[in-house]
Protein backbone atom coordinates (compact mmCIF):
# COMPACT_ATOMS: atom_id res chain seq x y z
CA UNK A 1 0.00 0.00 0.00
CA UNK A 2 1.40 3.44 -1.15
CA UNK A 3 2.10 6.05 1.51
CA UNK A 4 0.31 9.37 1.91
CA UNK A 5 2.44 12.68 1.14
CA UNK A 6 2.21 13.05 5.33
CA UNK A 7 3.54 9.67 6.10
CA UNK A 8 6.62 10.08 3.13
CA UNK A 9 7.04 13.65 4.83
CA UNK A 10 7.51 12.19 8.09
CA UNK A 11 9.50 9.09 6.88
CA UNK A 12 12.20 11.62 5.18
CA UNK A 13 11.77 13.76 8.71
CA UNK A 14 13.19 10.91 11.13
CA UNK A 15 15.60 10.21 8.18
CA UNK A 16 17.02 13.60 8.30
CA UNK A 17 16.74 13.94 12.26
CA UNK A 18 18.91 10.70 12.21
CA UNK A 19 21.64 12.48 10.22
CA UNK A 20 21.48 15.52 11.84
CA UNK A 21 22.09 13.52 15.00
CA UNK A 22 24.94 11.50 13.23
CA UNK A 23 27.36 14.59 12.62
CA UNK A 24 26.79 15.67 16.27
CA UNK A 25 23.79 17.97 16.48
CA UNK A 26 21.13 17.46 19.26
CA UNK A 27 17.56 15.82 18.60
CA UNK A 28 15.64 18.93 16.84
CA UNK A 29 12.87 20.12 18.97
CA UNK A 30 10.40 22.26 17.76
CA UNK A 31 9.25 24.32 21.25
CA UNK A 32 12.96 23.70 22.27
CA UNK A 33 13.65 27.67 23.07
CA UNK A 34 10.84 29.70 25.75
CA UNK A 35 9.29 32.49 24.04
CA UNK A 36 8.82 34.83 27.18
CA UNK A 37 12.86 34.96 27.64
CA UNK A 38 13.26 35.77 23.69
CA UNK A 39 10.70 38.54 24.07
CA UNK A 40 12.48 40.07 27.36
CA UNK A 41 15.40 40.28 25.45
CA UNK A 42 14.04 41.71 22.29
CA UNK A 43 12.03 44.14 23.99
CA UNK A 44 14.66 45.62 26.14
CA UNK A 45 15.27 49.71 25.59
CA UNK A 46 18.79 51.06 26.23
CA UNK A 47 18.35 51.85 29.51
CA UNK A 48 18.14 48.32 31.02
CA UNK A 49 20.82 47.25 28.18
CA UNK A 50 22.91 50.22 29.95
CA UNK A 51 22.22 48.30 33.21
CA UNK A 52 23.41 45.36 32.26
CA UNK A 53 26.51 43.59 33.65
CA UNK A 54 29.18 42.56 31.38
CA UNK A 55 28.65 38.83 32.32
CA UNK A 56 24.67 39.62 31.90
CA UNK A 57 25.15 40.86 28.67
CA UNK A 58 28.14 37.76 27.85
CA UNK A 59 25.09 35.27 28.84
CA UNK A 60 22.23 37.44 26.85
CA UNK A 61 24.63 37.29 23.51
CA UNK A 62 25.19 33.43 24.13
CA UNK A 63 21.58 32.92 24.61
CA UNK A 64 20.16 34.85 21.26
CA UNK A 65 23.24 33.33 19.34
CA UNK A 66 20.91 29.95 20.53
CA UNK A 67 17.71 31.13 19.44
CA UNK A 68 19.05 32.55 15.88
CA UNK A 69 20.85 28.78 15.52
CA UNK A 70 17.38 26.99 16.57
CA UNK A 71 15.80 29.41 13.88
CA UNK A 72 18.23 28.75 11.10
CA UNK A 73 18.21 24.90 11.72
CA UNK A 74 14.23 25.51 11.70
CA UNK A 75 14.24 27.37 8.23
CA UNK A 76 16.48 24.61 7.51
CA UNK A 77 14.15 21.86 7.91
CA UNK A 78 10.89 24.07 6.24
CA UNK A 79 13.22 24.15 3.09
CA UNK A 80 14.48 20.70 3.35
CA UNK A 81 10.75 19.93 3.34
CA UNK A 82 10.37 22.49 -0.02
CA UNK A 83 12.35 20.78 -1.69
CA UNK A 84 11.29 17.33 -1.26
CA UNK A 85 7.89 18.22 -2.08
CA UNK A 86 8.34 19.83 -4.93
CA UNK A 87 11.13 16.51 -6.74
CA UNK A 88 7.98 14.27 -5.40
CA UNK A 89 5.21 16.10 -7.10
CA UNK A 90 7.57 15.46 -10.26
CA UNK A 91 7.91 11.84 -9.65
CA UNK A 92 3.57 11.78 -9.22
CA UNK A 93 2.64 13.89 -11.92
CA UNK A 94 5.42 12.39 -14.31
CA UNK A 95 3.33 9.66 -16.29
CA UNK A 96 0.44 11.74 -16.83
CA UNK A 97 1.47 15.49 -17.35
CA UNK A 98 1.34 15.33 -21.23
CA UNK A 99 -2.32 14.40 -20.66
CA UNK A 100 -2.82 18.12 -20.20
CA UNK A 101 -2.97 21.15 -22.53
CA UNK A 102 -1.18 24.04 -21.61
CA UNK A 103 2.01 26.56 -23.19
CA UNK A 104 4.36 24.76 -21.03
CA UNK A 105 5.71 22.60 -18.13
CA UNK A 106 4.35 24.75 -15.20
CA UNK A 107 0.67 25.25 -16.61
CA UNK A 108 0.50 21.57 -17.18
CA UNK A 109 1.91 20.15 -14.05
CA UNK A 110 -0.44 22.83 -12.45
CA UNK A 111 -3.47 20.62 -14.01
CA UNK A 112 -1.84 17.39 -13.32
CA UNK A 113 -1.50 18.58 -9.81
CA UNK A 114 -5.09 19.54 -9.28
CA UNK A 115 -6.23 16.12 -10.77
CA UNK A 116 -4.03 14.14 -7.93
CA UNK A 117 -4.38 13.69 -4.83
CA UNK A 118 -1.23 12.89 -3.46
CA UNK A 119 -0.09 15.51 -5.80
CA UNK A 120 -2.27 17.88 -4.57
CA UNK A 121 -1.41 16.55 -1.18
CA UNK A 122 2.12 17.30 -1.67
CA UNK A 123 1.60 20.41 -2.66
CA UNK A 124 0.01 21.56 0.00
CA UNK A 125 2.96 20.51 2.46
CA UNK A 126 5.14 22.34 -0.31
CA UNK A 127 3.26 25.60 0.22
CA UNK A 128 3.02 25.38 3.94
CA UNK A 129 6.61 24.62 4.18
CA UNK A 130 7.67 27.85 2.12
CA UNK A 131 4.74 29.99 3.84
CA UNK A 132 6.59 28.96 7.16
CA UNK A 133 10.51 29.74 6.11
CA UNK A 134 9.19 32.71 4.61
CA UNK A 135 8.37 34.22 7.71
CA UNK A 136 11.25 33.09 9.31
CA UNK A 137 13.71 34.07 6.64
CA UNK A 138 15.23 36.97 8.32
CA UNK A 139 14.50 36.21 11.67
CA UNK A 140 17.46 34.43 12.38
CA UNK A 141 20.27 37.12 10.96
CA UNK A 142 18.61 39.50 13.14
CA UNK A 143 18.99 37.08 15.64
CA UNK A 144 22.47 37.26 15.21
CA UNK A 145 22.96 40.51 14.88
CA UNK A 146 21.28 41.36 18.47
CA UNK A 147 23.61 39.04 19.67
CA UNK A 148 26.90 40.39 18.28
CA UNK A 149 25.36 43.93 19.52
CA UNK A 150 24.78 42.65 23.09
CA UNK A 151 28.11 41.62 23.21
CA UNK A 152 29.94 44.41 21.26
CA UNK A 153 28.29 45.83 24.59
CA UNK A 154 29.44 43.50 26.68
CA UNK A 155 33.70 44.08 25.27
CA UNK A 156 32.80 47.89 25.83
CA UNK A 157 32.04 47.50 29.57
CA UNK A 158 34.69 45.32 30.22
CA UNK A 159 37.20 47.62 28.91
CA UNK A 160 35.93 50.90 30.11
CA UNK A 161 35.15 48.65 33.88
CA UNK A 162 31.70 49.02 34.24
Amino acid sequence: MSKTAKEDLQYWDSVLDEYEQSIGLSEYKADGLPSSELNEYLSMNRDTIEKLSPEDCAQISYRLAQFSFHTQRTINRELARYNWAEESIKEVIADEINNYKGYGYIEKSIQAIKHNDKANSLNNIKKYAKQRSDRLSYLANSLKNLSDIILSVQKTKVKHGS
